[in-house]
């Protein structure tokens, strides 16, 4: 399965006003992306997993719905920082990423 598309993402975002923001939703779906590596200690893939790489792991229906989840939360909060009172924004990746956490850190 391939990682989500821009269109993907901007119907997950609600978001069909042109062009304006392509970029910068490009840019958080490749930092989801990165995010979900660096939690799981894993590389993700589009297509095929190289040989070379023990560890890595092909883009599927959970992988892409917590990057779907991430993206959701970095265009809702755009700033590290909010007014008003503060907590910590759930984030339900944490929970769908689990199942693919490389322990052993690509040993």
């Amino acid at each position: 399965m391939p990682k989500i598309d821009l269109s993907t993402a901007k119907l997950h975002l609600r978001v069909d006003d042109g062009t304006d923001e392509d970029a910068l939703i490009e840019a958080w779906i490749a930092a989801a992306y990165l995010a979900i590596e660096g939690k799981i200690f894993r590389r993700v893939y589009s297509d095929a997993v190289p040989v070379l790489d023990l560890t890595g792991i092909l883009a599927d229906e959970a992988i892409n719905t917590a990057a779907l989840l991430i993206l959701g939360h970095l265009y809702a909060h755009r700033e590290a920082v909010t007014d008003g009172p503060k907590a910590e924004v759930p984030m339900g990746a944490e929970w769908l990423l689990v199942p693919y956490i490389n322990f052993d850190g690509g040993a």
